[in-house]
């Protein structure tokens, strides 16, 4: 019963989505969407939790597997100076809660229809996290392909791609033609910067 309550309070935690964010140490495992609104400061209107699993294999979504897979460099997120003030030594790599952190946000994708427009989606199981990144700011409903998707077979190229930033680590690939992003990461490093850093390199 105390789920609810931490995740009204992890709201706080998503002031601005103008950088990329940190998700809140106190908010409960499990797969969550962040609606941001489209004006210049990015704030968050809306923190959305669905319980998915990680120990079931959903394959479930007709609309993925449509639109040739684009491979592109990752972005290696190996320095943050968030991790200045977090007193741990460890390099927040647990392979098993990495894979299941991968598996419900796989799983979600193939129990959602699409992920909404300006929308993240975050699936955390203890300091492990995936996520996907949405930055498509409006859809044409009228044609089902142009919504976003996310499914568990792009995920899984993905995550082999990022290993080229070393198995299990900090890492993220950015598609700027669906303009959304594919990341793992821990819950003191920053997510969804891969936009960003390729605006900065152009």
């Amino acid at each position: 019963m105390l789920r609810f309550p931490c995740i009204l309070v992890a709201i706080a935690a998503f002031l601005t989505l103008a950088n990329a964010i940190t998700i809140d140490p106190d908010l409960p495992d499990g797969v969550y969407q962040i609606n941001y609104s489209r004006d210049r400061d990015s704030k968050v209107l809306a923190l959305t939790y669905f319980d998915t699993p990680h120990d079931v294999n959903i394959t479930a979504v007709k609309f993925n597997g449509d639109r040739k897979f684009k491979e592109r460099k990752p972005y290696c997120m190996q320095e943050d100076a968030r991790l200045a003030s977090v007193k741990i030594e460890t390099n927040f790599t647990c392979a098993d809660d990495q894979l299941k952190a991968m598996n419900m946000l796989a799983n979600w994708c193939e129990m959602a229809a699409y992920v909404q427009t300006s929308a993240m989606v975050v699936a955390v199981y203890n300091d492990m996290l995936w996520y996907v990144c949405n930055w498509a700011t409006s859809y044409d409903f009228k044609d089902a392909h142009a919504s976003q998707r996310c499914s568990k077979g792009e995920i899984l190229i993905v995550d082999g791609v990022l290993d080229r930033c070393g198995v299990g680590k900090r890492a993220e690939l950015y598609f700027g033609g669906w303009q959304k992003s594919y990341g793992r990461s821990h819950r003191f490093g920053d997510i969804c910067a891969g936009k960003e850093r390729e605006q900065r390199q152009h």
